[in-house]
């Protein structure tokens, strides 16, 4: 027959050696049932009382969720004004590339202006070093033309057009017969940068004859074009 004793102290042992072999559990085991005692002891034993308790838990919870909605749209918000930056910063980017040779065109465009007027004099025939000369400012002039078209240059040569003050220069006018504030004469080009003007086109502007309506018309475009 075993003794009682001895059993005792086995299932003792027995004890000690689970709870040191999960002692973490345990005390957290007790103290969630403690706080859950304690919640249920701390609340009221009226109805109208766990009425309001209610009322004020429902209130704070739906603050909560007002909070919630509000960090949201901030958060919202604050990413729609990232975008909108990253987005500007890239259109100043391009812009910036698209035009940064807009100073450097200004100046050098005169050169081409000269080179187009050294082609228009006249050779006489049997002149074969002018004829060689003006072969080679040809060519040249040609080369200039394919690169500035090759950064987005575009010439203004509104010759017979009508005539617009946001790209043109009216330098003079001259009476005809035909419609008035008309481009009759080019004498400088203009030129575009990427659609964008960079010089007008400075030319004679048809107007009426005998009359000061043309004339007056031409004078106010041209101011306007300047």
């Amino acid at each position: 027959m075993s003794d009682p004793s001895k059993d005792t102290e086995g299932t003792q042992e027995a004890a000690e050696q689970a709870s040191e072999h999960q002692p973490g559990e345990a005390e957290a085991a007790e103290q969630e049932a403690g706080a859950a005692q304690q919640e249920v002891d701390n609340l009221p034993d009226d109805l109208e009382t766990l009425r309001s308790k209610a009322r004020e838990l429902a209130g704070q919870v739906v603050e909560l969720e007002e909070s919630v909605t509000s960090y949201h749209e901030q958060a919202m918000r604050a990413k729609a004004e990232g975008e909108n930056a990253r987005r500007r910063a890239e259109k100043d980017a391009e812009n910036a590339r698209k035009y940064a040779l807009e100073g450097f065109l200004k100046e050098f465009l005169p050169v081409k202006d000269s080179l187009e007027m050294a082609l228009r004099v006249e050779v006489e025939e049997g002149a074969e070093s002018a004829e060689k000369l003006h072969k080679g400012v040809e060519m040249t002039l040609n080369m200039l033309n394919e690169l500035l078209q090759k950064y987005g240059v575009a010439e203004i040569e509104p010759y017979e057009e009508k005539f617009d003050p946001n790209f043109h220069q009216a330098m003079t006018t001259v009476e005809t017969e035909g419609e008035p504030n008309r481009v009759t004469a080019v004498m400088q080009k203009g030129y575009l940068l990427n659609e964008r003007l960079v010089r007008p086109a400075m030319v004679e502007v048809s107007v009426r004859p005998n009359t000061g309506e043309g004339q007056s018309g031409a004078d106010d475009e041209s101011e306007g074009g300047a």
